[in-house]
């Protein structure tokens, strides 16, 4: 199992309500519990959220808000990348836009479970608390769902409602979902990008 994770606080809490995260992730293995997460904060045993393969499905969490989203679909490939983006703008009139999931461009409908936000709440993700790539917090307080996955081109915007049409692009010739190197969006105050060629990292945060 992988031991390694990021982690980044974030000094101020700007806009909770409107944000996008972006990723190109690899399985190394299947992992059936809890220990595939993506993207994670914690602020106490009731608060904290994270974006994983909960099992082989899809999963968006947010006990704080009693939000978790869950796809039908499983995810189970090793071989190839899985472009994760979610879109979050809990400002939109219509729940099932509050909370947007696409895995290679398609947007994830058909749930096992979907409990979105209300309208206009602050989600937990953005605030000043420490966040996770790769791990998050247990109930505990402890890190746990340290996850055994490579990752490419993680992005992530503070205050934008994103496509993921602005991360990859299908290719005219094969079909294929593929990124885009060079994406063209704002990071915002919180925003950051770390993309990851070889053995570097470089991260463009704002």
């Amino acid at each position: 199992m992988a031991s390694t994770y990021l982690t980044r606080t974030f000094s101020t809490a700007t806009n909770r309500k409107i944000w996008t995260w972006s990723a190109w992730v690899k399985r190394q293995n299947l992992v059936s519990d809890h220990a595939n997460a993506l993207f994670g904060c914690w602020y106490d045993n009731n608060n904290r959220s994270v974006i994983r393969f909960h099992g082989h499905l899809l999963e968006f969490q947010d006990t704080g808000n009693s939000v978790q989203i869950k796809t039908n679909a499983k995810f189970r490939d090793v071989n190839g990348w899985y472009h994760i983006v979610a879109r979050v703008d809990t400002t939109q009139s219509t729940a099932s836009d509050r909370v947007r999931l696409y895995v290679n461009g398609e947007q994830q409908t058909s749930f096992s479970q979907a409990d979105y936000p209300n309208q206009n709440v602050n989600m937990e993700f953005q605030g000043t608390v420490v966040h996770y790539i790769n791990a998050r917090k247990s109930g505990t307080g402890s890190v746990d769902s340290i996850a055994d996955m490579s990752y490419s081109h993680v992005h992530f915007a503070d205050g934008q409602s994103l496509a993921p049409t602005v991360f990859g692009s299908t290719d005219s010739t094969t079909g294929e979902w593929k990124i885009n190197t060079s994406p063209s969006f704002t990071l915002g105050n919180n925003g950051f990008t770390i993309l990851k060629d070889g053995n570097t990292i470089t991260d463009q945060s704002a």
